[in-house]
C-alpha cells in the first residue's frame, strides 16, 4: 500500500474523530432540552477529555500490535454508538456515558491510530504528521458550524443522528485506505519498557505538558484575555486559526531545519506570545498574541509526536507516544482550572506572568532533549538511539 494512500486514510480518520472539541456548540440545546446547568454539562466534557486521553494511551499501545484498518473500524463503531447514545440520552448520566466515555474513548483510539500511521512513515515524517494532526483541527472547525445549523433545524437528537451517519461513513472510508496488515511483531516487554521510560521520552513528556498549558488555558478564557466582550468570537477564531497553521507548517519545516531547531523556535514563540498577555495588554495586540499562542500550540501538537518517532523504534511508537500524550492530558485537565482559580486573585496578567516561568522551563527541557539526541557531530540520533 502506498504511503500517500495510507496518509489519506489517516487524514480522514483524524477529520472524523473531532466531535469532542465541538462540545460547546451542543450545550445550549442540551441545557434547554435536558434541564441541566452549565456546571453539570461541563462534567460531560471533562469526562470526555479524560476518556480521550485514556483512549490515546491505550490505543497507542494497541496500535503497535493491531492493524490500523481494524482499529479504524472499532473507532467507527464506538463513534457511531456514542453519538446515537447521545441522541437518545434523556438524562445527564446517560449523556456522560455516551458522549463522555464512549465517544471520548473511541475518538482517542482513532487519534492514536492516525498518528501512528503518520509517525511511522519512512520519509517526510514531519510533513505526514503535520497533515494528519492539522486534519483534527479542520474537523472541529468544519463540524462546529455544521452542527450549529443542524441544531436549529432538527434539534440535538437529530443532529447527533446525522453526525453519526456522516462520521461513520467517513470512518469506514478511512478504514478502507489505511493499512490492513498488523505492524511488526511485538518486541520484548523489557525493551518496550526501557524505551517508554528513556530520558528523551521523559523530557518530551515534560515539554508537551509545559508547552501546551498556556494555550489550553487561553482556549478556556479567550474572551477575558482579549479584553473586551465584543472580541470573544474573534479571539476564539484566531486561536483556532493559529492552531491549524501551527500544526500544518511545523511538521514539514522541522523536516528541513531539524526537529531540535524547530522545537527551540517554538519555545521562543511561546515566550513571545505570553509576554503581551503578561503585561495586561488588550485590543489588537492581545489578539495577535492569542494567534501566536494558538500557532505555538498547534506546532507543539505536531513536533512532539515527530520528535518521539525520531527516538524510538517504529514498532514501539504507538505505545511510547501514548505515554507522552498524557503530558498534554494532564495539562488540559489542570491548566484551565488553575488559570481561572488564580485569575480571581492575581488577574489574568498575573497568570500569564506565571506562564512565562513555565515557558522558560519548557525551553530548558527542549535544550535538554537536544543534548540527549544529538551526537558529537551535531547530527540527530537515529530512531532508538539514546533510549536505553
Amino acid at each position: 500500500m502506498s504511503k500517500w494512500r495510507a496518509l489519506a486514510g489517516a487524514v480522514l480518520l483524524d477529520l472524523a474523530v473531532s466531535p469532542l472539541f465541538a462540545w460547546d456548540v451542543f450545550t445550549g440545546s442540551l441545557r434547554r432540552d435536558l434541564g441541566v446547568g452549565d456546571a453539570q454539562l461541563a462534567s460531560v466534557f471533562s469526562v470526555g477529555l479524560a476518556a480521550f486521553m485514556v483512549g490515546v494511551l491505550v490505543g497507542g499501545r494497541v496500535a503497535d500490535l493491531v492493524s490500523p484498518r481494524r482499529l479504524a473500524l472499532i473507532t467507527a463503531l464506538g463513534t457511531v454508538l456514542g453519538l446515537l447514545g447521545s441522541a437518545a440520552a434523556t438524562s445527564l448520566p446517560i449523556l456522560i456515558l455516551a458522549f463522555g466515555v464512549l465517544l471520548g474513548a473511541a475518538t482517542g483510539l482513532g487519534y492514536a491510530t492516525a498518528v501512528r500511521v503518520a509517525g511511522t512513515v519512512q520519509s517526510g515524517r514531519g510533513l505526514a504528521l503535520g497533515l494528519v494532526v492539522s486534519a483534527y483541527a479542520v474537523g472541529t472547525a468544519v463540524l462546529a458550524p455544521v452542527a450549529a445549523v443542524l441544531l436549529v433545524a432538527v434539534g440535538h437528537s437529530g443532529t447527533f443522528v446525522v453526525l453519526a451517519a456522516v462520521l461513520g461513513g467517513v470512518l469506514i472510508a478511512a478504514a478502507a485506505l489505511v493499512p490492513g496488515r498488523a505492524p511488526s511483531p511485538r518486541q520484548s516487554r523489557r525493551r518496550t519498557r526501557i524505551t517508554r521510560l528513556s530520558r528523551p521520552v521523559a523530557v518530551l513528556w515534560l515539554v508537551f505538558a509545559l508547552s501546551s498549558a498556556p494555550a489550553l488555558a487561553a482556549f478556556a478564557q479567550a474572551g477575558n484575555l482579549a479584553g473586551t466582550p465584543s472580541a470573544v468570537a474573534l479571539a476564539v477564531t484566531l486561536l483556532n486559526v493559529g492552531n491549524f497553521v501551527g500544526r500544518l507548517v511545523a511538521g514539514p519545516l522541522s523536516d528541513r531545519v531539524g526537529r531540535s531547531t524547530a522545537l527551540h523556535g517554538n519555545s521562543a514563540l511561546l515566550l513571545l506570545a505570553c509576554l503581551p498577555l503578561a503585561v495586561g495588554v488588550s485590543g489588537p495586540i492581545a489578539l495577535v498574541a492569542l494567534f501566536l499562542l494558538g500557532t505555538q500550540y498547534g506546532a507543539t501538537s505536531t513536533l512532539i509526536p515527530a520528535a518521539t518517532a525520531d527516538v524510538v523504534p517504529s514498532e514501539q511508537f504507538g505505545s511510547t507516544y501514548g505515554v507522552v500524550f498524557t503530558g498534554w492530558g494532564i495539562a488540559g485537565l489542570l491548566a484551565p482550572v488553575a488559570a481561572a482559580t488564580f485569575a480571581a486573585q492575581i488577574g489574568f496578567d498575573g497568570v500569564y506572568r506565571s506562564f512565562i516561568v513555565i515557558a522558560v522551563l519548557a525551553w530548558a527541557c527542549v535544550a535538554t532533549y537536544a543534548r540527549l539526541v544529538h551526537g558529537a557531530g551535531g547530527q540527530p540520533a537515529g530512531p532508538g538511539e539514546g533510549t536505553t
